[in-house]
């Protein structure tokens, strides 16, 4: 969890938790040597605010195995930018 936690999510303007789902389905024991790999499954733009979005994201830490350890289903309020308007 703190590998997650430190890595962190490389989102401009921050983000702001909203839900999430975690479960550990392989134990890790000493030694191991763990990574995250963090994929964006779902991005929605905000019914009432233009400049908010929602995204999932899941992530599993793996160790070196690549035995899945940990699965965090992140729900998060992002900034979004808004698009300009086409001249023309």
């Amino acid at each position: 969890m703190r590998l997650l936690v430190n890595s962190g999510l490389p989102i401009a303007g921050g983000i702001i938790g909203s839900g999430g789902e975690i479960s550990w389905p392989k134990p890790t024991r000493p030694g191991d040597i763990l990574h995250v790999v963090s994929e964006i499954e779902e991005a929605m733009p905000s019914r009432s605010r233009p400049n908010r979005g929602m995204v999932r994201v899941r992530s599993e830490t793996r160790n070196q195995r690549d035995e899945v350890v940990q699965v965090l289903i992140s729900k998060l309020v992002v900034p979004r930018r808004v698009a300009a308007l086409q001249p023309e």
